[in-house]
């Protein structure tokens, strides 16, 4: 049985409970929050030699993991290696360090308008 047919069968299961449901999902995540980012990273890629294809995120164990780590699904494949970095989510970084480059300009001008006031 794999990770998300594990998963399915513990979810779908209804002689338990929402809570012991939980609890036993906890129970199968909890080696992977010890693990280290490069860590999990690796099992991503290790996921994408063995099936050929990306994982989905109900077929891991350790989504709620990787998605607490490394932000959206997306962005943690695009760390992970299986995915190439989005154009849109370049141009986005891109205009944020614009902004951030003018934002810091103007509270240089307006220090010296103040300084020069004084």
């Amino acid at each position: 049985m794999n990770q998300g047919e594990l998963k399915r069968s513990i979810k779908e299961d209804p002689n338990l409970t929402e809570q012991e449901k939980g609890a036993m999902l906890g129970e199968l995540r909890a080696p992977y929050q010890k693990m280290s980012d490069e860590e999990l990273l690796s099992l991503v890629r290790d996921f994408v030699k063995e099936n050929g294809r990306e994982p989905m995120q109900k077929e891991v164990l350790y989504d709620r993991e990787l998605k607490a780590r490394f932000g959206p699904w997306t962005r943690m494949l695009e760390k992970a290696g299986t995915r190439p970095v989005s154009q849109r989510h370049i141009d986005k970084l891109e205009r944020r360090r614009e902004k951030r480059i003018c934002q810091k300009k103007l509270r240089k001008e307006r220090r010296e308008a103040e300084i020069t006031q004084l």
